[in-house]
């Protein structure tokens, strides 16, 4: 059965807060600009530090709102209702593209050297929100123990990030268990189309929505292993300069950077051989 893509009837909404008055609203108040840019607080006077922590703010503000738009995926996925799934994943998508365009910035960087002492154990294994995009995707806690040392011995980034985030990623691996992408994609595996004649994915393209909201979930799985291979990219240039082997968050960080790659990826197989992005 086709989908066509169900309209919506967009209507004025109410502030949350009633008394608020929307006169009064303006852009450097309503996007809160002085509190977001009182967040860049470089520790040391070099001219490559405030870029660095620019990058990473660009992208934890993308994390937080794909966040919230996949949270609306998967809520869309449980109905199921596959165009709404559609549009909220192609909005992740594009951050996923942002993201992926923004980080490579940090690769023209001369003077790493300068901040990486003053930073100390600060490392984007760190990163919760990170952490829950892809846990909400239908990961494993692939990354515990991988700031050991020949010793067996975890780096402090991990035991600080274990203990302030821990029993929240816990909640969250409870969670998204069977609430993930990948768990939506394996239900769509597990229906009357895996018998047909040209396989379960030739079978469930014939529908329009089913079909688009595959074409999503392999921009996604492709987007988010750029992620990782850009990030190994990075570091090894950059920790080239510095000239060292070990990252700030304690990783010998070409084998953990690869361990996704190696060991988690493709996250929704079959899915792999789909070519081209999803559409801008």
């Amino acid at each position: 059965m086709k989908s066509a893509t169900k309209p919506y009837d967009a209507q004025p909404l109410p502030p949350r807060d009633p008394e608020m008055r929307a006169d009064d609203n303006h852009y450097w108040s309503y996007h809160s600009l002085e509190g977001l840019l009182a967040c860049k607080r470089p520790v040391t006077a070099s001219q490559d530090e405030d870029l660095f922590i620019a990058v990473h703010q660009i992208c934890e503000l993308a994390f937080h709102q794909m966040i919230l738009d996949l949270e609306r995926a998967l809520e869309a996925l449980a109905t199921p209702d596959r165009d709404e799934a559609v549009y909220f994943l192609k909005r992740v998508n594009k951050l996923w593209r942002t993201v992926n365009a923004t980080m490579p910035i940090l690769g023209g960087m001369r003077a790493f050297a300068e901040f990486r002492t003053a930073i100390g154990p600060t490392s984007g294994f760190q990163s919760v929100q990170f952490r829950r995009l892809e846990i909400m995707s239908g990961v494993p806690r692939y990354w515990q123990g991988g700031t050991a040392d020949a010793e067996g011995q975890v780096h402090v980034a991990e035991t600080a990030f274990d203990e302030r985030y821990g029993p929240q990623i816990a909640a969250w691996l409870e969670h998204y268990g069977s609430h993930c992408l990948a768990h939506y994609y394996g239900q769509l595996l597990e229906g009357p189309a895996m018998d047909a004649p040209g396989g379960a994915l030739a079978r469930l393209r014939e529908d329009e929505a089913t079909a688009a909201l595959l074409t999503e979930l392999a921009a996604y799985d492709r987007n988010q292993l750029q992620f990782h291979r850009a990030h190994l990219q990075l570091a090894t240039r950059q920790l080239e300069i510095v000239g060292v082997e070990v990252g700030t968050g304690g990783t010998s960080f070409r084998d953990y950077l690869q361990t996704y790659d190696k060991t988690i990826a493709p996250l929704f197989p079959g899915l792999t051989a789909e070519s081209g992005e999803a559409a801008a």
